[in-house]
């Protein structure tokens, strides 16, 4: 859908079909044409929630439309309809039917825009430019005298996290000495001081519980084997990149990564590059990393008792009722058992897995970074694969933290509704897709 610059003149008009079940609200770049019974179905003028009666899976009845009208020509105007049903008015706020519009009504007419992309496969930016956005620790924790500081920064913050066409990886700078001793033992940790600010909460290990890091260590020769018997603690072997929590069922979305001794060379990969390669190369091969699950398991017996976790899923995952959008992407090609497909299937999937890995393992796929003590960045663990090609000064000990989808997508979500919430009353925002919300707070800032 494109995005108007023209806060004037925001809306046109809007007409009725004449057998009433249609209704067309022309902007003054395009026209959308709505289903009655879709407005009807959608409208919010008495709260979100449905009593019995007006659920939408109960009505029988054709809505229809006895007329409507446009209040107001701008952003906040309205387009008020009477129903043709016992006189009934509805007052639809026009900001909301634009960013609706894309998802479910006709388009009659469009200007030279190329739409809105939104919900469709980005060209991910990580591939063309090793500029990662840095945000300052201060602005994060503002002070109480300037609120709106910190409301700001989070909601940047969020933007180049999660926003399809971003990178999903950016970095935190001029943060504060750390407590060393503190900081090995997982606890006060200035990563997951960070993550609790922006995101309110953080991941809680069933076995490490609440708050607590995860620390990965890299030490002289001598001390390799502290954790004895535990091959995968020699960290100082490559990482292949991945996604952490990939043996999870629900997999973490926000990773933190903070650098507290020693140095090493770490790799970034965009998932979304990748995947855009594969279509160029192998076109045929990436709607088997969406149909070819793959057995994803893990111990790990430095626990009392030990942890064996497993999920089996598939490398893509696509966003609910929009296969061309990827959600979520799972890959731990050392935690990787088998596939899990039908045998006449097997040998193509296998070739799918393989060229996946072979492409982001390509200098053109890759952002290396040398880490050194003070760094902290922070990544999309849905679209941002991370690895490791060597450790340079030891000892050397990474301190990481993560925090849960549905706790990023809640904090995300207040952010957004507090922007528009100034203008548009919450009622008609509670059902609005995330991609849409995301686009009506920038049509209304």
């Amino acid at each position: 859908m494109p995005q108007s610059t023209q806060k004037d003149s925001f809306v046109v008009s809007c007409t009725v079909s004449p057998e009433k079940t249609l209704l067309a609200v022309e902007f003054h770049d395009f026209t959308f044409t709505f289903h009655a019974q879709w407005l009807y179905d959608a409208k919010c003028d008495d709260g979100p929630s449905r009593t019995a009666a007006d659920a939408f899976c109960q009505q029988s009845n054709q809505a229809k439309i006895k007329s409507a009208d446009v209040l107001g020509k701008d952003l906040l105007s309205k387009v008020v309809v009477t129903w043709d049903l016992g006189d009934k008015v509805s007052h639809f706020p026009v900001a909301w039917l634009r960013v609706m519009g894309d998802l479910v009504a006709r388009i009659d007419s469009l200007s030279s825009s190329n739409g809105d992309k939104s919900l469709e496969e980005p060209q991910d930016s990580i591939l063309r430019t090793l500029d990662i956005p840095e945000f300052s620790f201060k602005d994060i924790f503002h002070p109480t005298s300037e609120p709106d500081t910190g409301t700001m920064t989070k909601t940047r913050v969020f933007e180049h996290l999660l926003h399809p066409s971003a990178s999903g990886l950016i970095k935190i700078v001029d943060l504060p000495e750390p407590d060393v001793e503190a900081e090995k033992n997982k606890t006060g940790t200035i990563v997951t001081m960070v993550l609790k600010e922006l995101f309110g909460s953080v991941f809680h290990h069933p076995v490490r519980g609440s708050d607590k890091t995860f620390n990965v260590s890299s030490h002289h020769q001598d001390d390799v084997q502290r954790a004895a018997g535990l091959p995968n603690y020699d960290t100082s072997q490559v990482l292949l990149p991945h996604v952490d929590h990939a043996h999870y069922i629900h997999p973490i979305r926000v990773q933190g990564w903070y650098i507290l001794e020693g140095e090493s060379e770490n790799t970034f990969v965009s998932t979304r590059a990748v995947i855009e390669t594969m279509h160029k190369e192998e076109p045929g091969l990436v709607a088997l990393l969406e149909s070819s699950p793959m057995t994803v398991g893990r111990v790990a017996p430095y626990y009392n008792p030990p942890m064996l976790q497993a999920t089996v899923d598939t490398v893509i995952t696509t966003l609910p009722g929009f296969p061309s959008a990827i959600k979520r992407v799972r890959w731990h090609p050392h935690l990787a058992g088998s596939l899990v497909t039908p045998f006449e299937d097997y040998t193509e999937a296998n070739k799918a897995h393989r060229k996946f890995q072979q492409i982001m393992r390509r200098e053109t796929h890759q952002l290396k970074l040398q880490l050194r003590p003070g760094d902290l960045y922070l990544w999309d663990n849905f679209r941002i694969l991370h690895g490791r090609e060597s450790v340079g000064k030891v000892p050397r000990t990474g301190v990481g933290q993560t925090v849960p989808e549905q706790v990023v997508e809640d904090q995300h979500r207040a952010l957004h509704m507090k922007v528009v919430a100034k203008y548009i009353e919450e009622r008609w925002l509670v059902h609005l897709p995330m991609a849409q919300l995301c686009h009506l707070a920038k049509l209304m800032t």
